[in-house]
């Protein structure tokens, strides 16, 4: 089969990179997000993310994305706090689109990890 059409990607190997890193910010007591690319299609972006936060107490800092993001969350879970108060929590086995400008916090109370897919064209 022709390389230039297909590339598999190694998941496992991605997640235990992805996962090396977030735990090594949070060894130093930072908290950790951190996002590995794993492929590309016409400007959209496939990423591994692993995180946990253990530094937020509240969310107070809110933030937005120029483009919608979709993520698939594999373990853990994801904690979203909305600019007006409402809250929800995305977990394992579970997926969604956070709209574009959409202002948001997140948490991962515990270590998380999520595939991650945003297109990127215009940026």
């Amino acid at each position: 089969m022709d390389e230039r059409m297909l590339k598999i990607i190694d998941l496992e190997n991605a997640i235990l990179k992805a996962k090396k890193l977030a735990e090594d910010k949070l060894a130093k007591g930072e908290d950790a997000d951190e996002f590995i690319e794993i492929g590309e299609a016409d400007e959209f972006k496939i990423y591994v993310a692993a995180g946990e936060t253990i530094n937020d107490s509240s969310p107070d800092s809110f933030h937005e994305n120029p483009r919608d993001v979709f993520m698939l969350v594999l373990e853990g879970e994801i904690e979203f706090t909305f600019e007006k108060g409402e809250k929800t929590t995305v977990k394992a086995g579970q997926c969604f689109v956070l709209p574009k400008h959409l202002k948001h916090h997140c948490i991962f109370r515990k270590m998380t990890i999520a595939i991650e897919g945003v297109y990127e064209k215009g940026l």
